[in-house]
């Protein structure tokens, strides 16, 4: 309700003195009006500015009302372990407020925890090859020239010990080979048929026997070179490490890095090559994987190649980044660089899924690098789930793409290659990797982390501190499982 109004500027202009004269002639009669008619006007108009108050009042309190009355029924958002977020409506109190603030806690600290674990899980064994004077993430020394005199004498034993330590072999070479035949046809002449030379043997019974001990012969030779061997290597399948050559620090750290690859690929491989009851490990003739054609590791993907959609290359791509036998090492130069460009690392980031890449929507983030291996295998068929359940097992590796195509054990034979008896087939599969820049970054030159656009962890000063040259550790330490 709105009160009146009166203009008082208006009682300027009354004559007071003529007020006052009236006053004394007829002032009950003015005290009386007064009364009757004003007093009931001001009570009214003051009484319409209080009724105004009190309601503004009560509307002001009816909203706060409703306002607790509203979070007395609250919907609440409760996370639970495996990520799927649940929405109630419950009646708050500070029991309820100090329960869910608990919960929040714990279910942090549990993601916190199992981040550390694939940390952990993810590095396993991994650790930078020892050398006479520290190399990752920056050499002491300005001069990379040296670097052909630190790291490659200590890269190259590297990644031989790994394939020692994985004994992985090549078929007997045809001269051991023909010289075993050779010494079974001298003695099956003299000791079996009774010849003094291969001239004297005539009778075509003589010469069916002949040939049929010189046959198992050969097959001898090659069934014992397999015993001592868990797994061929195809010649140049793995690529090696150069000699020498002037290198960056930044390909020193991809052959490091290419170095941790194989060391899971393998690992995996041997694994299911074991004999889980008794521990021992089979020999390539009962070995579900047989033979090692090619592994080839893609290299880390640039800022530019992460931000483009594009799809992953077909399996039967061959690979054309080995150096052929004898050709001097390519000088891979990444152009020096004194300041970070990257994004730091953000652990709590929503991973974004882009499955026109592979069908786990997984590529390279600031959480983590992908790396695609390109693998070439001969598999004894029936264990390929086996062999498939191996690389899964080990270290965030997915397999993304399979083709599979029946191979000629008899033909393989010809070659030197035993597999057993069992049908094998080649398989060429692409397997993904996984690489937690938590602790890739602390090795990694500067270079190397403005290319991929991260800025990583940095190393501490008390890590800069290189070893003594007589405290190098051996290489096989590194590389062992």
């Amino acid at each position: 309700m709105n009160a009146p109004k009166f203009d008082l500027a208006a009682l300027k202009n009354i004559d007071f003195s003529k007020v006052i004269a009236i006053a004394k002639q007829r002032g009950v009669l003015i005290a009386c009006t007064f009364i009757i008619v004003v007093i009931p006007v001001v009570a009214w108009w003051f009484r319409g500015g209080i009724k105004d108050s009190i309601h503004e009042t009560m509307s002001k309190r009816s909203k706060e009302f409703d306002k607790i009355v509203s979070l007395e029924k609250s919907a609440v958002t409760v996370r639970n372990p495996v990520g799927d977020p649940k929405s109630e409506t419950v009646s708050l109190n500070s029991t309820l407020i100090d329960a869910l603030k608990a919960r929040n806690e714990s279910l942090e600290n549990e993601v916190k925890g199992v981040y550390r674990s694939a940390v952990e899980h993810n590095k396993k064994n991994h650790d930078i090859i020892q050398t006479k004077q520290v190399v990752f993430p920056k050499p002491l020394q300005e001069n990379e020239k040296l670097l052909e005199e630190i790291f490659l004498p200590a890269i190259g034993p590297a990644y031989t010990v790994l394939l020692a330590n994985n004994r992985v072999n090549t078929p007997p070479s045809s001269a051991d080979v023909l010289e075993a035949v050779k010494q079974r046809e001298i003695s099956f002449i003299r000791d079996d048929l009774k010849k003094k030379n291969r001239s004297e043997v005539t009778d075509p019974k003589e010469i069916e026997q002949l040939a049929q001990a010189l046959t198992k012969a050969r097959l001898d030779a090659l069934v014992e070179g397999a015993r001592d061997t868990a797994v061929y290597l195809d010649k140049g399948a793995v690529r090696m490490p150069p000699a020498k050559g002037f290198i960056s620090v930044d390909t020193c750290f991809t052959w490091q890095w290419d170095l941790w690859v194989l060391d899971d690929i393998f690992h995996a491989i041997t694994n299911v090559n074991t004999n889980l009851k008794d521990g021992v490990k089979s020999s390539v003739i009962s070995s579900p994987v047989k033979r090692i054609i090619s592994i080839r590791i893609d290299q880390p993907s640039s800022v530019a190649a992460t931000s483009a959609t594009a799809e992953a290359p077909p399996v039967e791509t061959e690979a054309t980044d080995a150096p052929e036998e004898g050709a001097e090492p390519v000088a891979v130069v990444v152009e020096a660089t004194t300041d970070a460009t990257g994004e730091p690392i953000a652990p709590a980031s929503e991973i974004i899924r882009d499955f026109k890449i592979s069908f786990t929507g997984l590529k390279s983030c600031q959480l983590y690098d992908v790396r695609n291996v390109k693998l070439k295998l001969i598999v004894s068929t029936s264990d390929l789930p086996k062999v498939l359940d191996s690389f899964a097992k080990e270290n965030f590796m997915t397999v993304t793409q399979l083709k599979i195509s029946p191979v000629d054990s008899f033909a393989a034979a010809r070659q030197g290659f035993i597999y057993g008896a069992e049908p094998c087939s080649e398989v060429s599969m692409v397997l993904q990797t996984i690489w937690l820049r938590e602790w890739t970054t602390f090795y990694m030159p500067l270079g190397m982390k403005n290319k991929l656009g991260t800025r990583g962890i940095e190393k501490p000063p008390a890590a800069e501190a290189g070893p003594d040259a007589g405290e190098v550790k051996s290489t096989s330490e590194t590389t062992k499982s």
